[in-house]
């Protein structure tokens, strides 16, 4: 089986589109500010131009976001992996906490947690984030968020720690509108997606994964979410897995830093390479859940940022897996762990067609159940 994307260009290689260090967002109270990005009287970042995410409603102490489910977020037999709640949760959860705070003030992820209910699919036309604040202090604030589909039904449930801090702003001052990139076309994640050539996915069930994760990098095979992401994985072994992230001005939130959610899904898709590298042939599995914390800012244009996981166990329904984040330079960025759930003949019942997301959701509930 092969996929043939190789020549689709990386979004993060162009230059990016979104609001960097827009000084104007701290000249209000945040629930000013988050209601101007819920009426497009503040540009949006970088990150929600790439990806579609964006505010539509809030309130004091809550934040309701929305993000399209498009095949650029696919792997390249078309299962969307868990970490992309995670990508998506950061920003309801970290909004809803903001709407509380006076002007003049930031906020940084430190924590974040995501428990997957049931997996999206081709059919789930957007993530719905409601989020809501817990807690809200001079250095700390607590929120907890639940995403659903468009009927309502509950995909994945998080919870984040924020750590606040001040900073400098002119309240009377009149800030200049940002350089917001190049206006022509439309934004990433409204264009169409690399086509995934696959020549043989009957034979799927039959190919070993760590075969194939490796014969992915020597030939160069790609997915949708890497082109999307420039993430790409450069090393698998038997429960081990390295991957590089760029540190792309497209992660940006706003400010000089990576957006926290970006950084969470490249770990969860790490983890989950390191345990794919586990199985046996026919088999698949799901990642249930994700803990990530963040130990110092990631920058962006700082060079590329690496992944590395491991499987710490491998029970017979269960995996568990860590993931270490450093930049650069090698200083520790976060630290992630994951659990996942195997699904014995999972890939063969892809290769005989079932979809994928009906694979998971049946694996799941029947774990659920016991």
């Amino acid at each position: 089986m092969t996929s043939s994307q190789s020549g689709h260009p990386n979004i993060p290689d162009e230059p990016c589109r979104g609001a960097i260090a827009d000084l104007r967002v701290l000249q209000q109270p945040g629930l000013d500010t988050f209601r101007k990005f819920a009426h497009d009287e503040l540009p949006a970042p970088p990150v929600w131009r790439l990806t579609g995410i964006q505010a539509t409603e809030v309130g004091l102490g809550t934040a309701t976001f929305s993000m399209p489910v498009t095949p650029w977020l696919e792997d390249f037999v078309g299962i969307y992996w868990g970490g992309l709640y995670a990508l998506f949760a950061d920003s309801p959860l970290a909004a809803a906490i903001w709407t509380t705070l006076p002007k003049g003030k930031i906020l940084s992820t430190s924590e974040l947690n995501l428990c997957y209910v049931r997996p999206m699919s081709r059919e789930t036309p957007n993530l719905i984030g409601r989020a809501k604040t817990v807690h809200s202090g001079s250095q700390v604030g607590l929120s907890t968020v639940e995403i659903t589909d468009h009927q309502g039904r509950m995909l994945a449930f998080g919870s984040s720690r924020c750590l606040v801090g001040d900073f400098p702003i002119d309240e009377q001052a009149h800030y200049p509108e940002p350089d917001l990139g190049p206006s022509d076309g439309p934004d990433p994640y409204r264009r169409p997606p690399p086509e995934v050539s696959l020549d043989d996915m009957a034979g799927f069930g039959d190919v070993v994964p760590i075969a194939c994760q490796q014969a992915t990098i020597a030939q160069g095979r790609t997915h949708p979410v890497w082109h999307f992401t420039g993430y790409r994985v450069r090393a698998i072994k038997d429960g081990y897995c390295e991957s590089r992230l760029p540190s792309s001005p497209w992660f940006s939130n706003g400010n000089v830093v990576i957006y926290g959610g970006m950084l969470a899904w490249a770990a969860d898709f790490t983890m989950g390479a390191a345990v794919y590298s586990t199985l046996p042939a026919g088999d698949l599995f799901a990642t249930l859940d994700i803990h990530i914390r963040f130990m110092r800012p990631a920058a962006i244009n700082d060079g590329d940022i690496t992944l590395t996981s491991r499987v710490h166990h491998r029970g017979r329904q269960l995996r568990v897996a860590s993931c270490d984040i450093v930049n650069a330079a090698g200083k520790r960025l976060a630290m992630a762990t994951a659990s996942a759930l195997v699904i014995p003949g999972g890939a063969r019942q892809l290769s005989q067609g079932l979809p994928p997301d009906a694979i998971i959701a049946r694996a799941t509930k029947a774990f659920a159940q016991q």
